[in-house]
Parts: structure tokens; sequence; C-alpha cells
């Protein structure tokens, strides 16, 4: 939160038709694209999952209340994701650690 601007400028750099969007998609999704490649061959989150999903997920952190109760509901968020990613995994664990 102590960045919450960075929130709405990766939305408009990753979702808008402008040349932004164009420049810094690429770079964002193929990055996103090794960090579940080094996972998925680790075991830790399962297989086939698509990084244009995984960003588009993450889209909550940037719409987040910075006013509210931003932590506890960013922790909440993250848990229930980062479940998401792992279930099914060959070592994930029953209690998501």
């Amino acid at each position: 939160m102590t960045k919450a601007g960075l929130g709405t400028a990766l939305s408009a750099a990753t979702t808008s038709a402008g040349a932004l969007s164009a420049e810094t998609y690429g770079p964002v999704i193929n990055a996103l694209t090794m960090l579940l490649a080094a996972n998925e061959q680790a075991g830790t989150i399962r297989s086939g999952l698509e990084p244009d999903d995984v960003l588009l997920i993450l889209g909550f952190l940037w719409r987040i209340d910075p006013a509210g109760d931003w932590r506890a509901q960013a922790g909440r968020l993250l848990d229930i994701l980062m479940d998401g990613l792992r279930a099914g995994a060959p070592t994930a664990r029953p209690d998501g650690q």
C-alpha cells in the first residue's frame, strides 16, 4: 500500500491499448511465464497455468482500498490465490506451506 499509485500504473500498463501497454505487457508476461515455469518444475504449483490468467487475477491487489484494512484483506486474498496456484501441485502440502 505504500506504493498505492503503482497499482494504477500497472493496470494502465497492462490493460490499455496504447503504446505503454505494448511496451510493458510482453516483459511482464515473460517474467511471469518464467516464474510459473520455475515453480511448476519445482512442483510447487499446479501445471498448465496461463500467465495472462495469473496477471488478471493479481489485479485485486491494486483494487484494495488503501483507507481500509488493506493488510488483512491483502493477506486473505493472497492466501486464496496461492492455495489456488498450489491446488494439484505434486509437492503441495495439505497445510498450504
